[in-house]
């Protein structure tokens, strides 16, 4: 399977004409309505630059020609290094890539009952991440493990990750813990994802302004995330929810090209809307889909770069809904064109994390990609002899050499579905997709082991585990 694809006939949920109303509605609402920073010296810096500030309600309102001017200095493409260049992140017009995300629990497949996740399980998921070439980037498959102190949670699943993946990884801008995980990076030589997330409507906090001044005095590319919810923090209409969207994202690439011009950006939707009926999000909703579908399209308007934390799935199960959830969730994002998309492996939200799923979430990616290929038509391809050679019923292009050159070319060769005849199917067992792509992820644990760090390297990340300990007063 390739680890980078290339969209390049994105699909458009919206017309460039409507893209161009959200742009001016935007434009309005950061002029007229602002938006909060909760951070004195960004307010200063906004307000030296031509913003009208108001301190006391820490609300800036942006002149148009300011955002202009600093969507003018995003680059247009960047690129996120791992400690294999092999596996370098493009961020550009085109380039797709798909990657696991995390859960908070672990479904047992055997008993279906959740569990905490433990260090054992991070690193098994990390070690699949690096075992599967279509994941561009490393998980550990959790949001929190069991058995390492709460308090310096965050920073063992950063050093799991790069222990046992040559891949990208990212940090969470919470628990004073990104710091650690952008030294931990560069002890190893890479790059991190760092993404910051607004407080709907309208506001980043002062920790989340935090993330995005580490990541520019680190070098480093920025993910833009707006969490506008259709109905709770932002309008009930999907145009409504984009532009708070859009403008919560450009007021942070403001202030992240005020203090360091020319710092990467990845927008990043994670509107996820609110089920009246349940007052729960729906996060495997066909409109989560068509407003990642609409940041795509603005991500290419202004020429940056795009990410998203998804597909997800209400399902509480590896089940159908799961499936049907998640697989329109990444056609529409791979046929959007968005750079990384970032969701393999869980369900519910954010909440429930698979090896399995992770295996069947390979398998989706590995047929969206086949799609973003395209076809290819010329003379090797429309072969007109051959047709001509073979005529009519009953010949057949079976034993034909190029049927023997082309076909494994054409065809995405799946993982774990089922193809076989259905006899066939009961004698290797009669097994469903989630026991077969469970076997699927023991097969590669079993067989792949990650490429180490240098001993060096890896007691440097011990001896940063330790220093973030030590400031945290745990033992």
């Amino acid at each position: 399977m390739a680890f980078r694809y290339h969209c390049k006939k994105p699909l458009k949920v919206v017309t460039d004409d409507d893209i161009r109303k959200i742009h001016e509605a935007t434009l309005q609402v950061l002029e007229d309505v602002g938006v909060k920073f909760e951070d004195e010296e960004a307010l200063n810096l906004l307000g030296d630059c031509g913003c009208e500030v108001d301190h006391k309600g820490m609300i800036a309102q942006f002149p148009p020609s300011l955002v202009e001017e600093c969507l003018q200095k995003c680059p247009p493409e960047f690129t996120l290094h791992a400690r294999n260049p092999k596996y370098d992140i493009v961020f550009d017009s085109d380039s797709v890539h798909f990657a696991a995300c995390s859960g908070m629990e672990i479904l047992d497949l055997e008993t279906m009952e959740r569990r905490p996740g433990t260090l054992r399980d991070a690193v098994e998921a990390a070690r699949l991440c690096d075992a599967l070439d279509n994941m561009a980037g490393a998980n550990t498959g959790l949001g929190f493990i069991s058995d390492k102190p709460p308090d310096i949670n965050l920073e063992w699943l950063y050093a799991t990750a790069m222990r046992n993946s040559e891949k990208i990884t990212s940090v969470a801008v919470m628990d004073d813990s990104a710091k650690w995980g952008i030294r931990m990076a560069k002890a190893i030589g890479e790059d991190i994802i760092i993404v910051p997330s607004s407080a709907s409507p309208l506001g980043w906090t002062e920790e989340q302004i935090g993330g995005v001044k580490l990541a520019t005095e680190a070098g480093l590319p920025v993910g833009i995330q707006s969490m506008a919810s259709v109905g709770a923090t932002a309008p009930a209409t999907i145009a409504g929810t984009a532009t708070v969207m859009n403008a919560e994202i450009l007021a942070m690439v403001v202030l992240t090209e005020l203090l360091k011009p020319g710092t990467g950006v990845m927008y990043s939707c994670f509107s996820m809307p609110m089920d009246m009926r349940t007052a729960t999000l729906a996060s495997g909703s066909m409109e989560l889909g068509m407003l990642v579908g609409i940041s795509a399209q603005l991500s290419k308007f202004y020429g940056m770069g795009s990410m998203v934390f998804l597909p997800m799935s209400n399902s509480k199960l590896f089940d159908e809904q799961a499936g049907y959830e998640k697989g329109m969730q990444w056609i529409l994002a791979g046929m959007s064109g968005i750079n990384l998309i970032w969701g393999a492996g869980m369900v519910e939200g954010h909440t429930l994390w698979s090896n399995a799923q992770l295996i069947v979430d390979a398998e989706m990616c590995g047929m969206v990609g086949r799609y973003l290929e395209g076809v290819s038509v010329m003379d090797e391809t429309l072969v007109g002899d051959l047709i001509k050679e073979v005529g009519h019923f009953p010949n057949s292009y079976l034993g034909k050499r190029h049927t023997r050159d082309w076909w494994m070319r054409e065809q995405y060769q799946p993982i774990v579905s089922s193809r076989e005849c259905y006899e066939r199917w009961v004698q290797m067992g009669a097994k469903d997709i989630l026991t077969r792509a469970d076997e699927k992820a023991k097969e590669l644990l079993e067989k792949h082991q990650p490429v180490p760090l240098p001993k060096e390297v890896d007691r440097e990340l011990d001896n940063l585990l330790q220093a973030a300990a030590k400031e945290k007063g745990i033992a």
